[in-house]
């Protein structure tokens, strides 16, 4: 080629190359980013119990949704099933008592509390058709109640009150849902349960004989997560638990607005949503309820009692740690 240099072809080929490498970097330099994927909803499931109704309402206000986070709540109306399923992945959280969580460590260990929604004081209760028991009229007796569960520690503490143990009565496994009926059917003598199923009972002619009235601080509930879930995604957690809060200050504010919301969000299945004989934990409390102390003011100290109880009864064989239960930086 005259007046200038010859570009051989092989070249010429690898200029061209390099040409449309440079020009498809450009073209993906303008290209916008692709949006993030979008995560599921959490699964969190609940029992039929009033000091859970915070998280229904933090849904039914909006409270989730303004949070950034998009949660999934079931009923199961059976807490067997509830924590079996919670327990083999079904869920990533679950409402349910701290005894629950001590026995849930016997296949899940690694579950963690990181909200206390209430403490029972009345609503959990030993039901009989027999208003007034002593030692002669218990022994031999068929006790209701869910075998390995909190219950068990209730019922306990009852016969504890006139001399006796569970070597004194008949213990029945009953699931607190079933105990209206099992009492109807006389297959059982006395049986513990909590609303709304109480309430069925009372309707029935049973009447309540011992209540967490008479042990302040034994039962204690809350939410809880599968540890990897906080790993994954803890601020999705948070803005569960602030929302959380936030639902129950506007519950406490507003009763009886409250109440009605949810007797529409849980028609069929309750027309009872009372708060009686169950006290609502707020933030303040809950940092109380966190800390260590030697009282049942304190959860590591109530979980300490449930520890001991199922190891007794041979339900643990391996003694979880009571702080290792709970994870209280999800706490706002």
């Amino acid at each position: 080629m005259e007046g200038g240099a010859s570009i051989s072809v092989p070249r010429r080929r690898v200029l061209q190359a390099a040409l449309c490498a440079a020009a498809s970097l450009l073209a993906g330099c303008e290209r916008s980013p692709a949006p993030p994927a979008r995560l599921p909803p959490l699964r969190i499931a609940i029992d039929l119990w009033a000091g859970y109704y915070p998280l229904l309402l933090a849904r039914e206000l909006g409270y989730l949704k303004a949070a950034g986070v998009e949660v999934e709540i079931t009923l199961p109306e059976n807490t067997r099933r509830l924590l079996s399923d919670f327990s083999s992945g079904r869920y990533d959280g679950v409402c349910v008592s701290l005894a629950d969580v001590v026995t849930l460590t016997r296949t899940s260990p690694d579950v963690r509390m990181v909200l206390a929604s209430d403490e029972s004081a009345g609503g959990d209760v030993l039901l009989a058709r027999h208003a007034s028991p002593d030692a002669a009229w218990l022994r031999g007796k068929r006790v209701g109640t869910s075998l390995g569960g909190f219950g068990e520690l209730l019922v306990l503490r009852f016969l504890a009150r006139y001399g006796l143990t569970f070597d004194d009565v008949k213990l029945v496994n009953a699931d607190a849902s079933s105990v209206p009926e099992l009492l109807e059917r006389n297959e059982i003598d006395l049986g513990h349960s909590w609303e709304p199923y109480v309430s069925m009972a009372r309707k029935k002619g049973f009447e309540a004989v011992f209540s967490t009235s008479d042990t302040p601080g034994l039962i204690i509930d809350g939410l809880i997560f599968h540890n990897t879930v906080l790993q994954q995604r803890p601020d999705a957690v948070r803005a569960v638990v602030a929302a959380w809060f936030r639902a129950q200050e506007w519950w406490n504010s507003h009763p009886a607005e409250g109440d009605q919301r949810l007797l529409v969000l849980l028609k069929g299945r309750t027309d009872d949503v009372s708060r009686n004989g169950i006290r609502l934990l707020g933030l303040a409390e809950n940092r109380a309820k966190f800390r260590h102390g030697d009282t049942d003011s304190s959860i590591l100290h109530v979980a300490d009692q449930y520890i001991e109880h199922f190891v007794a009864r041979g339900y643990l064989l391996r003694r979880p740690e009571p702080g290792a239960l709970i994870d209280p930086r999800m706490l706002p």
